[in-house]
């Protein structure tokens, strides 16, 4: 897996693989087994059933986890990539319709945090957030102690519409971080 620059895994696998790949995991902290490998796309099938997705791949610089019905934070923070800089929270291209969260956006940023301290850009898209959700999730996420680094949240068609204009622009004259927001339908 030396050259490899972008790997998506979806699906459920034998537990065969789970167990070879947290093997391999472990028996490379001293060198990378993928130095290429820039970006990770992975499904929350995959997710639940991996302990520790990601700690053999430091490198990883985005990540895409694609939501078929809905995620908890648990699930979300089993990748450990603390080189990860962007990450995406997004529907499954085939799943019935929009996914969303299983608890409260409050404590999303702990998830995050557990994923990297190094994210800089986190994107939901056609996730069923709506108005007040997104609204929690930028509250959360100013939290000082919490992700640092972050300077870009943006919603993409995330249930939400122009009535929460006047937020996304007292965050953004805040100048703490940027709110990007595509109001609209999730598509799914």
């Amino acid at each position: 897996m030396t050259h490899l620059k972008d790997l998506t895994l979806g699906g459920q696998y034998h537990n065969d693989f789970y167990s070879t790949s947290s093997s391999m995991a472990s028996s490379a902290k001293s060198g990378n087994t993928s130095p290429t490998l820039s970006e990770l796309t992975v499904d929350d099938n995959t997710l639940r059933r991996w302990q520790d997705c990601g700690s053999m791949f430091d490198n990883v610089k985005r990540v895409t986890i694609q939501v078929y019905n809905s995620i908890s934070y648990d699930v979300i923070q089993r990748i450990h990539l603390p080189g990860a800089t962007e990450l995406t929270i997004q529907t499954h291209e085939y799943a019935d319709r929009p996914a969303g969260f299983h608890e409260e956006p409050t404590s999303l940023p702990n998830a995050l945090l557990n994923i990297s301290p190094q994210l800089v850009k986190v994107t939901f898209s056609d996730l069923a957030i709506g108005n007040s959700k997104m609204e929690l999730i930028l509250q959360a996420s100013r939290s000082p102690h919490n992700l640092k680094h972050l300077k870009t949240i943006r919603f993409v068609r995330c249930w939400t519409d122009v009535s929460v204009n006047d937020v996304t622009t007292a965050w953004n004259e805040d100048n703490v971080m940027a709110v990007e927001v595509e109001h609209g339908k999730p598509r799914g």
